[in-house]
């Protein structure tokens, strides 16, 4: 169909273009209200290595830099979310866990490692963040020091404690507008099936099927009288009354 076929059948069909439009609108409005809110708490980790002359400390950089590639996929590992779960005690299993959790290094290829856990409760998406990110330091040292010992070169700290949990109002916004996209699109898709089965009829069938007019005046041609009937009709009446 061509822009100017569809514009015409969106001017012949606009109706059902509007009503579709509309419901799936209203529909998709009222899932966005009556979804739960979501909330995200955000804490950053900084990985450092020692060095004691320049030389050592810009290869500790690049050694670092590489070490928070490797450090990222364990904050949502199976080992670091139980540890969670069992210390807040959350009705949750650890694959449950690392789904609300989202690990990024920003900005890229620095010794900077950005955690955001979110929940439908903001002071327990504060809670799941700061308890993640002590419980995977203790973690990481345990790597780094297998022995136990205290002069490990690697340390990972806190340089941004986790604020409580705050909405993103960006999320319904976007959501807004995939729900008013989707609305034009499927009542564009409406009025193309309707158009679609209209050319489908046989045109001797649209030709013979009478339009609304015809059927009315064959309507009011079937009720009314012809001159012939009302002319025997008079005489009757007036025999009776006499």
């Amino acid at each position: 169909m061509t822009l100017k076929a569809f514009a015409m059948a969106a001017r012949r069909y606009w109706r059902t273009y509007f009503v579709v439009a509309v419901v799936v609108l209203a529909l998709a409005f009222t899932a966005i209200l009556l979804s739960p809110k979501r909330y995200t708490s955000t804490t950053r980790l900084m990985v450092s290595i020692e060095g004691s002359t320049t030389a050592a400390a810009y290869q500790n950089d690049e050694v670092g830099t590489r070490r928070v590639l490797s450090y990222m996929p364990l904050i949502t590992s199976g080992v670091v979310s139980r540890r969670v779960v069992d210390k807040l005690g959350l009705p949750l299993t650890p694959e449950q866990l690392a789904s609300k959790i989202n690990v990024a290094n920003v900005p890229p290829r620095t010794p900077l490692i950005d955690i955001e856990v979110t929940d439908d409760s903001p002071q327990r998406a504060r809670q799941i963040a700061k308890t993640l990110a002590s419980e995977f330091i203790k973690y990481a040292d345990s790597i780094e020091t297998p022995t136990g010992e205290d002069s490990q070169k690697v340390h990972t700290t806190i340089v941004s404690d986790p604020a409580e949990g705050r909405e993103n109002p960006l999320t319904s916004v976007l959501l807004g507008v995939l729900a008013a996209v989707a609305a034009l699109l499927l009542g564009a898709v409406a009025v193309w099936i309707r158009a679609a089965r209209q050319r489908d009829v046989p045109a001797d069938a649209q030709a013979e099927a009478p339009s609304p007019r015809e059927e009315e005046a064959a309507d009011d041609l079937h009720e009314a009288p012809s001159d012939e009937e009302a002319f025997c009709q008079e005489p009757v009446e007036a025999t009776q009354h006499s």
